[in-house]
């Protein structure tokens, strides 16, 4: 099998890989397979040589079809994952001011303070 063989391979596995939704318990093995996609093919893009023929050239088009879906794709992993670090910080804040809620209080209020020596 050829280098561009290869990397339309992995490409459509990419591609088929990002088309499905991510549920939140498997994102980090979706994540960590995707990323050995990727690794693969930017070793196995350097060995592509560009004379291409007729049919590589059709596949190339498909490689870059399915490329920006799967960019757009990892823009909405991306925006998910943001989500729901966000949502993580404001439940461990609220949490944090149930176990406890004066915490943030100045201690500074009712004192006073004698300027003059």
């Amino acid at each position: 099998m050829s280098a561009f063989d290869q990397v339309y391979a992995i490409t459509e596995q990419l591609f088929h890989l990002v088309s499905k939704p991510v549920e939140k318990e498997e994102r980090d093995a979706c994540i960590q397979k995707i990323t050995s996609l990727l690794d693969k093919r930017e070793q196995l893009i350097t060995d592509v040589d560009p004379p291409f023929t007729a049919n590589e050239r059709e596949r190339f088009q498909q490689i870059v079809l399915w490329n920006e879906s799967i960019t757009k794709r990892f823009a909405e992993i991306k925006q998910h994952i943001q989500k729901d670090m966000i949502q993580l910080k404001k439940t461990k804040s609220s949490n944090q001011q149930y176990v406890n809620p004066y915490q943030n209080l100045s201690t500074s209020d009712g004192m006073f303070y004698d300027k003059r020596k």
